[in-house]
């Protein structure tokens, strides 16, 4: 095995885990189970911050050079959604700084709100408006990412 089969491969094992993770979720989904919706999505969404952390490295890197004539990702970007992972890893603090906001307001946790209006963006601690992950006034689309480990999926050598 060459070294930069090494990265692939475990990319591919993280891509398999985030389509599984994914398709639990969407049976929760269909279930209306809400708890198993947001434990399916949080294991989704570290597999998927896995993949771009594994494959999207920065120039001039040891893993770069042994990467850079194996791997394409160009045109994608899921650092967005590694935002989002370090959130959800590090929710404690984040849980602080929320207290630390709190009067007293109404606000949304671990809720299905698909379709409520006129709610402020800061209203919503974790939240999932359709396919849409709202954490802590912050939005992500979760149909993107999927689409993209896809793509990454298919530009992976076997």
């Amino acid at each position: 095995m060459e070294k930069w089969q090494v990265y692939t491969q475990e990319a591919h094992t993280q891509i398999e885990f985030a389509k599984r993770s994914w398709l639990a979720f969407l049976d929760a989904e269909k279930r209306g189970a809400v708890i198993e919706i947001f434990f399916h999505l949080q294991h989704f969404l570290s597999h998927a911050a896995i993949v771009d952390k594994i494959l999207d490295v920065k120039q001039s890197g040891k893993r770069d050079k042994i990467l850079s004539d194996h791997v394409d990702l160009s045109g994608i970007d899921l650092k967005p959604f590694r935002r989002l992972r370090n959130h959800l890893e590090h929710f404690d603090e984040r849980l602080d700084r929320w207290v630390s906001e709190y009067h007293g307001q109404p606000f949304f946790d671990m809720n299905l709100i698909t379709g409520t209006k006129g709610f402020p963006k800061e209203a919503f601690l974790r939240a999932l408006d359709g396919h849409t992950f709202k954490f802590h006034g912050e939005a992500y689309d979760l149909d993107q990412l999927h689409k993209v480990l896809l793509v990454i999926e298919q530009r992976l050598p076997g």
